[in-house]
């Protein structure tokens, strides 16, 4: 570090020579050149640039905070992982990118949607405060048309915790995202990606699989709640027909002095039966057609469960 002010002290002086002056800008881009000049990404890492349609720019942000993918107890020391939230990714400002390990095969794209996410923060952090307030505009027009669910309770939590990151968290959200952007950003987020639509559709990709088993679980509710109310009411029904049954017994037992009364009234005692028992059996299919339905919402629910805990970063409880 001691050699690379020194070249900075020289370009400075050099410049100051002939009246010129080293922009902020410049001087960053000589310090990237400095972090890069031995740099070489590991395959997975280039990879994640490569997939994610980085363009030179985005990579040069990308490899210069020498991005690495860590397993879950390097991942926990080297990113604040809060109780309540599950990190895949953080970005040390002008230091260093890291990433979770997610290893189930279901949620393939997640390390190079969060390789995007990152490298987007590290963007925005490199912003004039005249480029941020016209980003942060075109982020808002984009935000309000949003009607994605997921995404805006996603952004009501950043703004409950510390609204002040907002647009840098809306930044890399929409930029990762979000496929279908106003123009203006859309022309924005070309200073970083050649073709963002392919990070979008690995966000896609990953983001359904948790969304189909969401949907599937929600409409195995839906059934069971309908099914809960029709046994429900079938086994009142049944109750107050097994009461029935047994006052007509009691009567009937009553009238056996009396052959043709009795006779008479056994065979509409019988038809009643085997009323009663064809209802039982049908709330039996009922009652199975439930017990078939929990079985297999239960089944995607510990699938669901699998997918959260494959991307949870948080300190298991004790």
């Amino acid at each position: 570090m001691h050699k690379l002010k020194k070249i900075l002290a020289l370009v400075v002086l050099a410049g100051s020579g002939v009246s010129l002056f080293v922009s902020v800008t410049h001087i960053q881009d000589i310090l990237d050149w400095w972090r890069l000049r031995d740099y070489t990404p590991s395959a997975e890492i280039s990879q994640l640039a490569e997939s994610t349609r980085m363009n030179n720019l985005g990579q040069k942000l990308f490899f210069v905070h020498d991005p690495e993918i860590l397993d879950k107890s390097e991942f926990q020391t080297s990113c604040t992982v809060g109780e309540e939230t599950i990190v895949l990714g953080c970005y040390e400002s002008h230091r260093r990118i890291y990433l979770y390990n997610v290893t189930d095969e279901r949620l393939a794209g997640v390390e190079e949607v969060t390789a995007a996410h990152e490298m987007l923060h590290a963007a925005y952090d490199r912003l004039s405060a005249k480029e941020k307030v016209e980003v942060n505009s075109l982020l808002q027009e984009a935000y309000d048309r949003i009607k994605n669910d997921r995404i805006r309770k996603n952004i009501a939590s950043y703004k409950e915790r510390d609204p002040n990151i907002v647009m840098n968290e809306l930044h890399s959200i929409l930029g990762t995202e979000v496929r279908d952007l106003p123009k203006d950003l859309e022309e924005y987020y070309t200073r970083y990606f050649s073709d963002r639509s392919a990070v979008v559709t690995l966000s896609e990709a990953y983001s359904a699989e948790f969304e189909k088993r969401e949907k599937q679980i929600a409409a195995y509710d839906a059934q069971l709640t309908n099914l809960n109310g029709e046994i429900t009411r079938m086994h009142a029904d049944l109750e107050l027909q097994s009461q029935a049954l047994n006052q007509e017994k009691t009567l009937l037992e009553s009238m056996r002095g009396n052959p043709d009364a009795f006779n008479e009234g056994v065979g509409s005692y019988n038809a009643k039966v085997n009323e009663y028992n064809a209802d039982v059996a049908k709330l039996k299919i009922f009652i199975d057609q439930y017990n078939t339905i929990v079985t297999k919402r239960n089944e995607i629910a510990v699938e669901e469960r699998q997918l959260v805990d494959a991307i949870d970063t948080r300190a298991e409880q004790l």
